[in-house]
């Protein structure tokens, strides 16, 4: 008799062991599925690699090689003499830098038109497609004087 007992607690001890046993197996067959589909998903955006740096390589193309605030200051000078805007003072205001980029902020002072202003700003943005027009801001003390302008503007500078 004390044998079938033995035998009774042996197989319910069995049966629990066996059951926890295969409870675990199928939590690992749940996290093998679950990893098995986070690695398909990450193969697909490894795939993905070379037409995101053509496409990154295609969005920097744009942009003028400009290194510092120097640089920028240069540029927006130059472009400023190719739109033929009368600028009194270029000044750089504030500086952050960023993981992958420096963003500047610059106010230009000058006395001109309306449209050689526009022409300027018009030209500044397509040209370096990093800088955004914050403030502009025109005055006139007496009608038959050109128009002071005060415009500042954000520029990015990325690293290269």
């Amino acid at each position: 008799m004390l044998s079938v007992w033995l035998i009774i607690i042996l197989a319910i001890a069995g049966d629990s062991i066996v059951r926890k046993a295969s409870f675990r197996f199928y939590r690992l067959d749940d996290e093998i599925t679950a990893s098995q589909e986070k690695l398909v998903r990450l193969n697909a955006i490894l795939k993905q690699e070379k037409e995101l740096n053509a496409e990154y390589k295609n969005v920097l193309a744009g942009y003028r090689p400009v290194k510092d605030s120097d640089s920028l200051l240069q540029e927006i000078d130059a472009i400023a003499k190719k739109a033929n805007v009368n600028i009194i003072n270029i000044k750089p205001l504030t500086t952050k830098a960023e993981a992958g980029y420096k963003s500047y902020s610059i106010k230009i002072e000058g006395q001109d038109d309306v449209y050689a202003v526009a022409k300027f700003l018009n030209v500044l943005i397509e040209e370096l497609r990093s800088v955004s027009i914050e403030r502009l801001q025109f005055s006139a003390v007496n009608r038959d004087e050109l128009p002071k302008v005060s415009i500042t503007i954000n520029a990015l500078v990325f690293n290269q």
